[in-house]
């Protein structure tokens, strides 16, 4: 049977709309104000969330920092300072508890390279390892998100050239659906890992609607999910809490349903 945790994704000042209600019922919440920047520079912010989750018992995710923050630039000050700030983030995870960062792949539709999948892998398999023995010891894993990525295999490719347990995946399921050429279900079947943003869209743009309010399969990605040990559904969503628990919900089901049928040899 496949492990499920349920978990949220959001800013403070979202969080504080219904704190309580988040508390009692997310396994997993992600802190996302960590996304800017200058938060990672502001010790309020981390002082602020000790004293908010000294009574959850669940696990803490942060998502760090990504705007104009580019690894694989040709310009080595560039890199340095998505260095710097990875590294800040990962400092700001240790402070809270945190033992996973969601980082954004920043894979560049811009550039015009005939070969940039290549170039984008290739620039960085020598990022990360050159970043990972640096943070080895604080027990800390980076989660690397799919945004602008077009298919799953170059995605899937890096994590298995860095081949170490300090880096893994987060899918964003509305991501796949909206930016990349291959289907949720196909970027699962092909990726794997654990920690998964949950949200649907018609396609054309990304809508963080509840699942059913657009077009995805929620079936065919559900199946995939029950092949996995372990999984993590984070709602990233526009609703309200409560729809978004929901929703959640209702993926968890289906993906015991899928294990049952698993079981049953069906």
């Amino acid at each position: 049977m496949t492990q499920v945790k349920l978990g949220i994704g959001a800013y403070r000042e979202r969080f504080l709309e219904d704190w309580d209600f988040c508390l009692r019922s997310f396994d997993v919440l992600e802190l996302q104000d960590f996304i800017m920047p200058d938060n990672l520079d502001n010790k309020v912010v981390i002082d602020q969330y000790r004293g908010m989750l000294s009574d959850f018992c669940g696990e803490i995710t942060l998502h760090g920092p990504y705007l104009n923050l580019v690894p694989t630039s040709i310009d080595q000050k560039v890199k340095d300072v998505a260095e710097y700030r990875y590294l800040q983030a990962v400092d700001a995870a240790v402070k809270l508890g945190a033992d996973q960062i969601v980082i954004h792949s920043f894979y560049d539709t811009t550039t015009g390279y005939s070969d940039y999948d290549q170039l984008w892998l290739d620039g960085n398999v020598c990022f990360w390892n050159a970043l990972l023995p640096k943070i080895k010891g604080s027990g800390v894993t980076i989660l690397l998100e799919n945004v602008y990525d077009k298919i799953p295999v170059t995605f899937a490719k890096l994590i298995d050239y860095l081949d170490s347990s300090q880096i893994s995946t987060c899918i964003d399921i509305g991501h796949c659906n909206c930016m990349g050429n291959g289907k949720p279900d196909e970027w699962i079947r092909r990726v794997g890992g654990h920690y998964f943003h949950i949200n649907d869209n018609d396609g054309t743009r990304d809508g963080h609607l509840v699942p059913g309010k657009g077009n995805i399969d929620f079936h065919r990605v559900t199946k995939e999910l029950a092949a996995l040990p372990l999984t993590y559904l984070i709602a990233e969503m526009w609703d309200g809490f409560t729809a978004q628990f929901e929703g959640l919900q209702n993926l968890r089901e289906m993906i015991n349903r899928h294990n049952s049928l698993t079981c049953s040899g069906l």
